[in-house]
């Protein structure tokens, strides 16, 4: 048969189906027909046999299977927790009522999550800022050069291990107990209200008796310079630079030693004059004066004047410039002028144009020394020949300068530290020698900052700081958290500040542990700066002396702040080294109360709660006693536990609240009498006092007896604060267990008479009322809780 004949057939075919069915006729060819076989076969083959039998079942029930994909895959998850959408009161009340309802419950879902995270990112971000300070605390610890960067860092406690059977040693060295015995007097007599010694002079007699000639040299430097009667109120940085007393002091000091050089090298002379030429005749032959002009009786003039000069005798320089002849009376006239307080223009003019014109080339030195200290000529001038030492070089330098010149001292003052520095003096061999230079150019900040990076005089830097400081004439850093050495940008250059409150606690804190008594008297210095937070730096010191002890050592707790007496109710404590500070600005009360904060805030209730009631701040106590209280009242009593030790801290406060001896928020005084009233609830508990544990459980009216009284309790309960609800689930069990005691004891005796059937009766009661307001209470209680409730009431039916 050929495909013609084939293709008329399929047409015949096709006219019969139309005449014989009602059927819409279907045009398709065989093209049509083979690749719709083929797509149905693609389709069958792709998507599995289960898949075709799944729509052959669901299509025999009427079910349209794709369609159903379609809506499935239409629903989203996401729209679970969104809010509702809320529907109109006109239509249906109950519909509204319960979006309404969802959508409050949602939103309290979101805002817990929300400020579950926000709790969460936080506590994380304080945990490593607290990291890193720490860190940055110890590497600045470790640093010994000076920084000048302004970092804010937090002090890091250093955790110090003491054997519990041994007393500890001082770690204080002679020496460093005078300096102690020192401070502990001169506060001793602050705190009397007496006049005030002068610290550094008072060091100053001290280190003569250490038998150290260059301790003594520095110690006797000082308190030159330092000669002021009354301290000084402003700034000292910037007042220094303008008070001519300074460049006075320095110079007198210069003078005074080096009289006392020219006394031992040209003998004991009764005048000034007379040492002035006997140390000239003993150091100048006949050689060595050529190049010299100008004498007088024999001797070189210049040399004369330059070292009654040098002596501080002014007098000796007139007297010789005198007998020279008139030649050299205005100069002469220049010097007494000077003396006087006065000044000579048209004289001081002359002589410089003198000099300018012949003195500045002259082969005498020694004249063209003299010319440049009184007319302050050729500044940059070393004078080589004539200052061999650095003192020489000092005093003419320092002699130069005119009183006031703010600009020319600050000059002398960076030659000295930025330009020479400590590799010109050789400083780490010379250290004496570049502190001296230091401190008489007035630059004392830098001075003690270098003598305080060395171990051997660490403590002399200590107390030249605490010294200066009482005086007023310390410039100390604008914040206790920056470094040692600072520059600040508003000061004079090259002026440095010195942080006294880290210098003072990096040394301290050697010793604090062991002799806490002179550890708060070198606090006490620190009593006029403040800390970033505003508080006293004495009692912030103080503060962290006692929180870093440790959580149960009150060892230094009791030595500060006294120990209470036997029996004690209401701050009756007995010594305490803080009492002896008592002070208008602030006092042992004070002291208590910011301790607290700070061992609350590290969650050291236990300490804090003790402190909190020696401030006088008893609702605060009370919070943090329920706090503890709620964790551990449903614990049995161990010897040594947190629970054995607050239960006569417990009891004592409850002596207290019943005799109205303290004053607590009505709240606060709830909360705390119902968590005793459960404590002593527990202790019959545990001991198998099930009568007495069920009478005290009774007089807190928390838990029902029938199932009348479930409201009632249920009330009671929603009032309760935070700490009391904690503890409700363990007393609903304890409340199970002693009535399955009770019941059990009952059915063990075997008379069941109708009192014990009444008996056992009203105790399926209470249980069935337990269990109902264990089903109705307004939170979900723990698994293990509402197990262990039904077990208990099925086992009694």
């Amino acid at each position: 048969m050929d495909l013609h004949t084939l293709l008329q057939r399929a047409q015949n075919l096709t006219n019969e189906a139309r005449a014989d069915c009602e059927l819409p006729p279907v045009e398709r060819t065989l093209q049509q027909v083979l690749q719709a076989t083929n797509e149905l076969h693609a389709r069958v083959t792709q998507t599995g046999g289960k898949e075709i039998q799944a729509h052959i079942l669901l299509g025999s029930k009427g079910v349209d299977l794709p369609k159903l994909n379609q809506k499935l895959e239409a629903l989203s998850a996401r729209k679970t927790f969104e809010p509702l959408d809320v529907v109109k009161a006109d239509t249906d009340v109950c519909t509204f009522l319960k979006s309404e309802r969802e959508n409050a419950i949602l939103s309290v879902i979101e805002d817990t999550n929300k400020n579950i995270s926000d709790s969460v990112s936080k506590q994380k971000w304080a945990t490593m800022n607290s990291v890193w300070n720490e860190e940055k605390t110890r590497l600045l610890d470790a640093l010994v050069a000076p920084s000048q960067n302004f970092i804010d860092l937090q002090r890091l406690p250093e955790p110090t291990i003491l054997n519990q059977y041994c007393q500890p040693r001082s770690c204080l060295d002679s020496m460093e107990l005078l300096y102690a015995q020192e401070i502990r007097q001169y506060n001793e007599l602050l705190l009397k209200g007496s006049n005030r010694p002068n610290l550094v002079q008072k060091f100053a007699q001290l280190a003569s008796s250490f038998r150290d000639p260059q301790l003594t040299d520095m110690w006797t430097l000082l308190a030159c310079v330092t000669q002021v009667g009354e301290p000084l109120n402003s700034d000292p940085v910037k007042s220094r630079q303008q008070r001519p007393e300074f460049v006075a002091y320095a110079k007198s000091y210069l003078e005074r030693r080096y009289k006392l050089y020219m006394s031992s090298q040209a003998g004991g002379c009764s005048s000034s004059s007379q040492l002035a030429l006997a140390y000239v005749s003993h150091r100048f032959s006949t050689q060595q004066t050529i190049g010299l002009v100008d004498t007088v009786g024999g001797k070189p003039l210049w040399p004369l004047v330059y070292y009654g000069l040098r002596c501080g005798s002014t007098e000796t320089a007139v007297k010789f410039l005198r007998e020279a002849g008139a030649s050299h009376d205005d100069f002469a006239q220049l010097i007494e002028d000077r003396n006087a307080g006065e000044s000579n223009s048209r004289i001081e003019s002359q002589l410089r144009l003198q000099y300018a014109n012949k003195i500045r080339n002259s082969t005498d030195a020694y004249k063209k020394a003299v010319y440049c200290i009184l007319l302050g000529c050729d500044v940059n001038e070393v004078h080589g020949e004539v200052a061999k030492t650095i003192d020489d070089f000092l005093w003419i330098r320092l002699s130069m300068l005119r009183p006031g010149d703010a600009v020319g001292y600050g000059h002398l003052q960076a030659l000295i530290l930025e330009k020479y520095g400590e590799k010109y003096f050789n400083a780490s061999q010379q250290p004496y020698l570049y502190f001296q230079t230091l401190a008489l150019t007035g630059q004392f900040e830098a001075s003690i900052e270098f003598m305080a990076r060395r171990d051997s005089t660490r403590v002399h830097a200590v107390h030249m700081a605490i010294a200066l400081h009482e005086l007023g004439l310390l410039g100390g850093a604008r914040s206790v958290s920056q470094p040692l050495l600072s520059i600040d940008i508003v000061d004079p250059q090259p002026l440095r500040r010195l942080n006294l409150a880290r210098l003072i606690r990096h040394y301290v804190q050697r010793f604090e542990r062991t002799d806490t008594t002179e550890a708060l008297h070198y606090y006490y210095t620190l009593r006029c700066l403040r800390d970033p937070k505003g508080r006293n730096m004495f009692l912030s010191c103080v503060c962290d002396l006692v929180v870093d002890s440790g959580v149960l050592d009150t060892s230094r707790f009791d030595l500060i702040f006294g120990s209470r007496q036997v029996g004690g109710d209401q701050d009756e404590v007995t010594g305490g080294l803080f009492h002896q500070f008592n002070c208008p600005e602030f006092d042992t009360r004070t002291m208590a109360g910011l301790v607290a904060d700070e061992l609350a805030s590290r969650g050291n209730f236990e300490m804090a709660v003790r402190l909190y009631e020696m401030a006088g701040r008893y609702n605060l106590a009370l919070k943090h006693l329920s706090i503890l209280l709620a964790q551990v009242v449903q614990l049995p009593t161990l010897e040594g536990s947190l629970r054995a030790r607050l239960g006569p801290e417990a009891q004592r406060f409850s002596r207290l609240l019943a005799s109205d001896s303290i004053e607590v928020e009505p709240k606060m005084r709830c909360s705390f009498v119902l968590l005793h009233d459960l404590l002593l609830f527990f202790n019959y508990f545990h001991d198998g006092k099930l009568s007495a544990a069920l009478e005290q459980l009774q007089h807190t009216r928390l838990m029902p007896s029938t199932t009348d009284d479930v409201e009632f309790c249920l009330a009671n309960v929603k009032r309760l604060s935070g700490e009391v609800i904690k503890v409700v689930p363990d007393v609903i069990v304890a409340a199970m267990e002693i009535t399955h005691n009770q019941y059990k004891k009952l059915k063990a005796d075997g008379n069941a008479g109708a009192l014990d059937q009444s008996q056992m009766h009203s105790l399926r009661e209470r249980a069935k009322a337990l269990s109902n307001m264990a089903a109705t209470m307004p939170y979900r209680l723990p698994y293990d809780i509402n197990r262990r409730l039904m077990q208990l009431e099925l086992v009694m039916y």
